[in-house]
């Protein structure tokens, strides 16, 4: 009997103690791995993005995710020892070879394929892949023209695509969309019901093709008051250019399209030849100032010759040594006895000086009769 009791106890308690247990999900039995793929594809991703990287630093450039520009230009080196030269491919149509710079051949808006293939400094095919989108550029908005009940804005964008604008005030507020023609015009009027109120409005526009967005235009402010109006916003124009665009073909037309350029060209060109001129003026007159101090240097140097000092180049021509003063003075005292004997050959010599100094030569006597000559003769010589 106890035995029965027992057993009917644990035939009701045992099925009471499976369910008093929590439920077991499926993520305890098979393990949460979620977390784990994510880190893992994210790893992988940077791994991806560093080996790009590093093969873009082959070509030595990197293409941007998008661009606004579909005559998009880079420049780019040849990493290959042969120069073997660097290949593209555009949406798959085959490689063709290129050279720096290269331009994009117009492409269309949109999600373009752009593969480089090349070979590296050890001659091993590398292929480099981009996923460029050309987007529209943003609108040209002109300057409003406003009458007493509507706004007309007109402007230019890419042909046969949407302008999305919004025209905000106060609390007015006004959106839409206008398609350009064929040509890339387009042009709104708005005519508020209430009127034109007074106060600033401001008109943004963005351009709108296959899906893809450009930025906004520079926002365009004006006033509406009792005074009339008063154009107070900008209206300016985005320029696309780069040198890397220019060769023989396009300098003449880019230089037409682009005065400013002129300009530009001839200024640095001006201030070239005038930073050269003072540099070369610099030079000049430090190389002068060198050659002045050696020669001072030479003449101011004494040297010595077999223990015997020298004399400076200063103190032979024109020092102050006690030398050169002696040579002076004794080149005056030379000086005045010179003219001292000059002065002495300049006295005037009259007849009694002439007779008393050269009597003794006069033939004649004091009566003056010519004096007797008195000639001796012997064998051998004739005397006076």
């Amino acid at each position: 009997m106890l035995k029965i009791l027992l057993s009917l106890i644990i035939a009701i308690a045992f099925p009471l103690g499976i369910f008093a247990q929590q439920d077991t999900t499926l993520n305890e039995v098979t393990g949460d791995n979620t977390e784990v793929k994510a880190a893992e594809i994210d790893e992988l991703n940077q791994k991806e993005e560093e080996r790009t990287q590093q093969i873009a630093n082959l070509l030595g450039f990197v293409l941007p995710p998008y661009t606004d520009n579909p005559s998009y230009v880079i420049t780019f080196k040849d990493p290959s020892p042969e120069k073997k030269g660097v290949e593209i491919s555009l949406d798959g149509k085959g490689f063709t070879v290129i050279k720096s710079p290269y331009t994009f051949p117009a492409l269309s808006i949109g999600n373009h394929n752009v593969k480089f293939r090349f070979y590296d400094a050890t001659n091993t095919i590398k292929i480099l892949e981009y996923e460029l989108i050309v987007t529209p550029r943003a609108p040209i908005v002109n300057t409003p023209k406003l009458s007493e009940t509507s706004i007309s804005i007109t402007g230019t964008a890419l042909s046969n695509s949407e302008v999305i604008y919004t025209l905000s005030a106060n609390a007015y507020n006004s959106n839409g969309y206008v398609k350009t023609d064929s040509n890339g015009d387009w042009s709104i009027t708005l005519t508020p019901e209430e009127g034109l109120s007074n106060g600033i409005y401001t008109f943004t526009a963005f351009v709108r093709k296959y899906g893809y967005a450009s930025d906004f235009s520079s926002p365009l402010t004006f006033s509406v008051g009792e005074n009339g109006q008063a154009f107070v916003g900008n209206n300016t124009k985005d320029i696309y250019f780069s040198f890397a665009s220019i060769n023989k073909d396009n300098v003449l037309d880019i230089l037409k399209s682009n005065r400013d350029l002129i300009f530009l060209v001839v200024a640095n060109f001006l201030l070239g030849v005038i930073l050269a001129s003072i540099i070369k003026s610099i030079i000049d007159n430090s190389k002068s100032e060198k050659k002045i101090k050696e020669v001072e240097t030479i003449m101011n140097k004494p040297t010595e010759e077999n223990g015997r000092e020298l004399k400076t180049l200063r103190e032979i021509f024109g020092g102050e040594s006690k030398e050169n003063e002696e040579i002076e003075k004794e080149a005056d005292k030379k000086e005045v006895k010179k003219d001292t004997e000059e002065k002495k050959q300049e006295t005037i010599i009259n007849k009694d000086i002439f007779l008393k100094r050269y009597k003794g030569l006069d033939p004649d006597n004091d009566s003056g009769k010519e004096k007797e000559k008195k000639i001796k003769i012997s064998l051998t010589t004739k005397e006076e």
